[in-house]
């Protein structure tokens, strides 16, 4: 067995730990196979992790964290930085514009922020294909692709609403949003990436038409959202504008 360091050995556990949970599923994959995919022993596994277990939940960590950075550096960037601006003002189901260019400006950020995740999903497609396997069992990781839910809530706990929040009091998470982001905004994305290689085989597309084609249906969906000066966060029944 050759010798390595530290770091490089755990890197070598999770990479053959995706592609066994990828490949076998998460139940039908053996501690003792990781260790043999990783060229290590069972003892340096349980060196750096608890348990099979923790592995997985080392990975849905990992991939929230970085999708939660790319996130926050949109909203430093371009959500805060506008409000301080006066460009932007939140209003509780509605981003309201100051003029049109503000609009387009946030627009096009928007989806170099998108494209982003599109491409930091598609990287780690197979973490994510082992979520959606998991989320569809009965066992007892089904939840995991739901703990996206927790960069929802509604408090300071959540980095996200907690930077939006400081920056106007008026932002609020309704319950249509939170349905909305998870079911048409996580879902959509998590599931590209999770049928991203089956699909380019069936339609014989390569990577770059396939992610190009996916960007573009994105780009009329979030059109689809604006009114006037407005993005529309929630449907306003009343006549208020």
């Amino acid at each position: 067995m050759e010798k390595t360091t530290g770091r490089e050995a755990r890197e070598r556990i999770i990479e053959a730990a995706i592609e066994l949970f990828s490949k076998k599923g998460y139940d039908a994959t053996r501690v003792s196979d990781i260790a043999s995919a990783a060229h290590v022993n069972k003892a340096l596994i349980y060196y750096y992790f608890k348990s099979k277990q923790d592995i997985l939940d080392y990975m849905v960590d990992s991939l929230l964290n970085n999708a939660v950075s790319i996130t926050l550096d949109f909203i430093q960037t371009n959500i805060v930085q506008m409000v301080r601006n006066g460009y932007l003002d939140i209003k509780p189901d509605r981003l309201h514009f100051v003029n049109d260019e503000a609009i387009s400006v946030f627009m096009q950020n928007s989806y170099k922020y998108y494209e982003r995740i599109v491409d930091f999903v598609i990287e780690n497609k197979e973490i994510i294909r082992i979520l959606m396997l998991e989320s569809l069992k009965n066992g007892k990781h089904q939840n995991s692709l739901f703990r996206f839910m927790k960069f929802m809530n509604d408090d300071n706990n959540n980095p996200i609403f907690k930077i939006i929040s400081s920056a106007d009091h008026d932002f609020v998470y309704s319950d249509e949003m939170v349905l909305f982001k998870f079911f048409f905004s996580i879902i959509p994305v998590v599931s590209f990436a999770a049928y991203f290689d089956d699909y380019k085989a069936v339609c014989s597309l390569s990577d770059d038409e396939l992610r190009n084609s996916f960007l573009n249906v994105y780009q009329i969906i979030a059109t689809s959202l604006i009114s006037g000066r407005d993005i529309l966060l929630r449907r306003n029944n009343s006549s208020k504008n």
